[in-house]
């Protein structure tokens, strides 16, 4: 008998390493770090005053495609950024880095953040995509 862990692994790696591919991809590319989840304090201590950074973050997994049970996992990449000549054409680099038919993308969010007690302010993005999962599984019908 294959057990689920055993079905799942493939998958499991691929995802990882996906998530690890992409990351890599914003950090080469423009030449800031990139964070997986949130920032710890000691990352927080690393970056200083420097508030050009990335966030990827995997978030919940849905359905996608009720007909064909085909689940997606929503994934969010927020950059922070200050100082950028014209985060337009940022947007749309990130886009084109990390869309495909397997992540794609859903649209952005963008805020104009004040720094407390500071003439500063940082632009976030909060990039919105769908991650399609693979899975050999078969759903029952919802609501049924």
């Amino acid at each position: 008998m294959i057990s689920l862990e055993t079905l799942n692994e493939k998958e499991k790696k691929r995802l990882s390493k996906q998530t690890i591919d992409k990351m890599k991809l914003l950090e080469e590319y423009f030449s800031i770090p990139t964070f997986q989840d949130f920032l710890s304090e000691d990352e927080k201590k690393e970056l200083k005053d420097d508030y050009n950074y990335f966030i990827f973050e995997e978030d919940e997994i849905t359905i996608v495609e009720k007909d064909t049970y085909t689940l997606g996992q929503n994934v969010y990449v927020t950059f922070y950024s200050e100082n950028r000549s014209y985060l337009t054409g940022d947007q749309l680099d990130v886009i084109k880095l990390l869309h495909n038919n397997l992540f794609r993308f859903n649209g952005t969010d963008v805020n104009h953040l004040k720094l407390d007690n500071q003439d500063r302010y940082i632009d976030q993005v909060v990039f919105s995509f769908v991650r399609i999962l693979r899975s050999d599984c078969k759903w029952p019908e919802l609501g049924n």
